[in-house]
């Protein structure tokens, strides 16, 4: 096994409501980490509750109150991924996992939401979480002050801040954050095309991460900065985001491209009056097709299949017309420009022609399929 693929692995930890819960290994890191720098503050003192300064304090309890710290943060972000998911199952979509990564959660669905609404009340549910436990963790503050106890005033203090700021971070318009989500949620709703919104807000996504990365770095440099760690991280989370966001805006690109719109062929169709003989003589011979679609003005009428001619007398050519021997519209006979290539494959396979005239919202016909005669757009992939 390489380095790469063990910090790609997981270990579960939990299963909450049948939810696994599970921990990438790299957030043990960042654990060690953050109780490393939180004990170290309060080692040092100097930080400040309210107008009170807290004293320093001994480096066993600065750990251990840098550990409790830590935990509550991630604690913080579990029930922020939980709020995704109950609200999720409440829509009726499984969850497959939640994860715990070093720069936050993921609660991972196992299907898309059947509408804008669902995804917009599954986005808003984590941020609406976070608010709450820092409002919460915020007035839990005030009598500890009062009491005198300063230093657990300061661990809230830095519980309740962290989940304002998650709430807020997560609330920018660019996906896959819950902000991006709202925003894709948004654009879903007003176009009505959940893969165009979700390719917007993936790009929203990562010119958000694309400022992180750039803000990072002038942290790092800027002589009135000089903050290397804070830069640092911007940048790190920054290029997670990027990443992330990128691969989203790509599966989009990919998925589009396996629609019919870039299978189809343009449509060569003959108009109902016309007769078998004219099609047999001076048709067929030129377009070697195993069905034609019937339209008068792109208006599609039915489809014509050689293979009903066989039982047509040859006497009979002459005075029979498309319009007479054509299969009449039914839904096996035809898809959008916007329906996946896998249904209209397995369409093709039921109709008994092996083939699709493919028409736009209008009824005019816009394409025309046949089986083994995809013609495919530059770059485009089959995803299965």
């Amino acid at each position: 096994m390489s380095i790469r693929d063990f910090y790609k692995r997981q270990i579960t930890v939990a299963h909450i409501y049948g939810i696994p819960v599970r921990f990438d290994y790299r957030w043990f890191v960042v654990f060690v980490l953050s109780a490393w720098l939180i004990a170290v503050n309060l080692t040092r003192g100097g930080m400040y509750v309210g107008s009170f300064q807290l004293q320093p304090v001994s480096t066993v309890f600065a750990w251990t109150l840098g550990i409790i710290t830590t935990l509550g943060l991630f604690l913080s972000v579990l029930i922020h991924e939980l709020s995704h998911a109950f609200v999720g199952r409440s829509e009726g979509i499984e969850i497959e996992e939640i994860v715990l990564h070093p720069f936050g959660g993921l609660a991972r669905l196992r299907n898309e939401p059947e509408s804008p609404r669902a995804e917009f009340r599954i986005a808003i549910a984590g941020p609406a979480a976070s608010f709450v436990i820092g409002i919460v963790t915020f007035v839990l503050l005030l009598p500890t002050v009062r009491a005198g106890f300063y230093t657990v005033a300061g661990v809230l203090l830095l519980i309740s801040a962290g989940n304002l700021l998650l709430a807020i971070f997560n609330l920018f318009p660019g996906y896959p954050l819950d902000g991006g989500r709202v925003l894709r949620a948004i654009l879903w709703r007003r176009t009505g095309d959940i893969g165009q919104a979700t390719r917007m807000a993936g790009i929203c996504g990562m010119l958000i991460a694309a400022i992180l990365i750039i803000f990072g770095v002038y942290m790092i440099i800027a002589p009135t900065f000089r903050s290397y760690f804070m830069g640092f991280w911007s940048v790190l989370v920054g290029l997670f985001l990027f990443d992330a966001a990128y691969s989203v805006v790509k599966h989009v690109r990919v998925r589009l491209q396996n629609i019919v719109r870039e299978a189809m062929s343009a449509p060569f169709s003959i108009e109902p009056d016309l007769l078998i003989i004219n099609l047999i003589d001076s048709i067929l011979p030129m377009h070697r097709q195993v069905a034609f679609p019937v339209a008068l003005n792109h208006q599609l009428h039915g489809i014509l299949a050689l293979e009903d001619l066989k039982s047509l007398p040859r006497e009979r050519w002459h005075l029979t017309r498309a319009r007479d021997v054509m299969r009449p519209i039914a839904p096996r006979f035809f898809v959008e420009p916007t329906a996946k290539l896998d249904y209209a494959r397995e369409l093709m396979k039921r109709n008994g022609i092996g083939s699709l005239a493919v028409v736009g919202k209008n009824g005019e016909l816009v394409g025309f399929l046949q089986s083994g005669k995809f013609k495919r757009k530059r770059g485009a992939k089959d995803s299965r």
